[in-house]
């Protein structure tokens, strides 16, 4: 199987040598091809550029930082959604006007500044302190084209971030404001309320077909058919190309003597210890008393007591509960006058008195594993399976690199399949429900990238997280369409009821808050519905985690008088909520004492991002901006 693939896929080398020029003009378009790369500008800012070049290389440092953190949750579609390629435009936007306004200013970043920024970037630093080398390197990767280019870009942010410290850190808070976030934020309250279960109505509402009807008219657009496509996929799956995959014994001994340190064992040793801790500095009356200890202890242990009963007693070190045990360990793990000690010991033997930085030790050696070396017989069918596994994984990622180059050159994915002898899989049309029983589709990732493409849209090859490539090819798609009335109607009728007693319960839940004279539990007990009281809870939720406490609830909570109902009925998983605000607890002077400068830092925060937008709005408004959405449309 797998040399018929390989023979498939050679005749493609000469169609790419030959369709070098055409892959040239594909890359980088036809258009830059013939005039030099020159492109209009992505935006203008009072008529000065911002260039593709300045663009791109801002936009893929931004896709970098969302791949590592994405990992294989990144998608192109995902950029789109969160508007990444926009959000960047306007930053270099806002940067260039800062920059502008920095140098009216008279701003500067002088070199010794940015000498000393990267210096102490950690991003930059090795065991030796700063890395030259690994500077390169990293700036590199970040885009620039050398070190200089990326101090030149620093100088210009640091004049940045000095024109937005400036805005930010002139802003004034008053000890009315820190009391009055203080008091939002750690206040507490009991609240009590009624809830009115919709379940509880549904059989007292009646729904006509007239009604049902109406129901449906306004709400067409959920009862809609399901999207359904019809997906092409081709598979190529390690695993069975393991099953041609043919490993030599010379290869499965090669590997055995290249990893032998990975099935040898070294010698281990099992010890408890009784500790008295003594720092390496305590004056010598301190570290005397301490040394007291340890020989009361040694003396206890050699008059015969039992060596766990002592460390319970005695040890200041956190095995003390467990007897000192400190179970299995390599030579090498311990600090050295322990491990010394440690393994010059006979099994059951007690230790003198040992010190190291910690203090003063008594050690016992319980039990030693010695030094296992695996035979090669013990592992050969391991190291094959291993063997098999990475060739295969690399037949694979071989197979999808020649099954991509094969889709450049033909004009279907069944096509270019056909080509490596590979098997194309089709799936008629199905919604997402029905795509659980195509094997492939069963993949939500698979399915994920199957249901978001259009058809005409280029086949991607996707990489699963087990090590599978599939390539999907979406030829039909069938948008969802509202379907008729006869075919919900069953539906419709139990999503009318659905509503009419939710809208019922929250009728029920306005005449208990107006309700006078009356306990809670005789209002529960009156309509039938069950009865609520929080602990002590913080605006934050914190202090109770019921879930009938959503936010809704406890914004209008914290706004309402003690003693008070809540000014409307608030939906809660539960049904409606009649909310009565039953105690109000003020946070404590101590606290406020102890809270007060970091709520200062964070009030600070907020008023200086604020100010920051306020200002930067205001900027923008003398400026003239141009951008070029055709332009940026051509950034993937």
């Amino acid at each position: 199987m797998l040399e018929s693939m390989r023979s498939h896929a050679q005749g493609w080398i000469a169609k790419i040598i030959l369709g070098g020029i055409a892959l040239s003009f594909v890359l980088w378009g036809v258009g830059d091809y013939f005039l030099g790369g020159k492109t209009e500008p992505i935006a203008t800012v009072n008529g000065k550029a911002i260039g593709g070049a300045e663009f791109y290389q801002a936009y893929e440092r931004q896709l970098n930082a969302y791949r590592s953190m994405l990992g294989k949750q990144y998608s192109s579609a995902l950029m789109d959604s969160l508007g990444v390629k926009e959000t960047t435009l306007q930053t270099l936007i806002n940067r260039r006007i800062m920059l502008d306004t920095a140098q009216q200013l008279h701003l500067a970043a002088p070199a010794s500044v940015v000498l000393a920024t990267v210096h102490s970037d950690p991003s930059f630093q090795s065991a030796r302190g700063f890395d030259v080398q690994r500077y390169h390197a990293l700036t590199r990767n970040m885009g620039f084209s050398s070190a200089q280019d990326y101090e030149n870009d620093l100088r210009l942010n640091i004049m940045v971030d000095a024109l937005h410290k400036a805005l930010v850190d002139s802003v004034h808070v008053s000890e009315t404001e820190i009391r009055d976030r203080f008091n939002h934020d750690y206040q507490q309250r009991v609240l009590a309320a009624v809830v009115v279960d919709p379940a509880t109505q549904l059989n007292k509402v009646k729904v006509s077909d007239e009604q049902a009807k109406a129901w449906y008219e306004a709400h067409k657009q959920n009862y809609k058919s399901p999207l359904r496509i019809n997906v092409n996929t081709v598979e190529i799956d390690p695993r069975k190309l393991a099953e041609d995959v043919q490993v030599d014994e010379s290869e499965v001994r090669k590997a055995f003597e290249k990893r032998k340190a990975e099935f040898s064992r070294p010698e281990e040793r099992k010890a408890q210890h009784i500790l008295i801790k003594v720092a390496e500095n305590a004056p010598e009356a301190v570290r005397a008393a301490a040394r007291k200890k340890i020989e009361a202890a040694q003396a206890r242990i050699k008059a015969g007591e039992d060596f766990s009963a002592v460390a319970k007693a005695v040890s200041e070190d956190g095995t003390a509960s467990s007897g000192g045990e400190l179970g299995w360990f390599k030579q090498g793990s311990m600090v050295t006058a322990f491990d010394q000690a440690v393994f010059a010991m006979d099994k059951g033997q007690v230790s003198d008195i040992v010190e190291t930085p910690f203090g003063y030790h008594l050690i016992r050696l319980e039990d030693i594993r010695p030094a296992h070396e695996a035979s090669y017989d013990d592992v050969k069918d391991g190291i094959r399976q291993d063997l098999v596994k990475a060739r295969a994984a690399e037949e694979a990622y071989k197979l999808s690199q020649d099954l991509d180059e094969a889709l450049g050159m033909e004009d279907s994915l069944k096509a270019a399949a056909t080509s490596l002898d590979l098997k194309t899989i089709n799936s008629g049309l199905v919604s997402r429900d029905e795509a659980l029983a195509v094997p492939v589709l069963s993949d939500p990732e698979i399915a994920a990238k199957a249901f978001s493409t259009l058809p005409g849209q280029a086949v991607e090859i996707v990489e699963t997280s087990d090590g599978r490539y599939v390539a999907v090819e979406v030829t039909e798609r069938v948008e969802p369409d509202v379907l008729p009335y006869a075919k919900v109607a069953r539906r419709v009728l139990t999503d009318a009821r659905l509503d009419a007693a939710a809208k019922q319960a929250a009728v029920i839940a306005d005449e208990i808050r107006h309700s006078t004279g009356k306990s809670l539990d005789e209002l529960a007990q009156q309509y039938g519905q069950a009865k609520y009281i929080s602990k002590p809870v913080r605006s934050n939720g914190q202090g109770d985690n019921a879930s009938w406490l959503s936010q809704a609830l406890l914004k209008q909570a914290f706004s309402t008088k003690a003693g008070a109902w809540v000014d409307q009925s608030v939906h809660v998983p539960q049904g409606y909520a009649a909310v009565r605000v039953q105690q109000v607890i003020a946070a404590s002077e101590a606290e406020y004492n102890k809270q007060k400068d970091q709520i200062a830092a964070e009030v600070r925060k907020a008023k200086g991002a604020a100010r920051f937008a306020r200002w930067m709005a205001s900027v923008r408004d003398r400026y003239e901006i141009t951008t070029n959405p055709k332009e940026l449309d051509r950034y993937k």
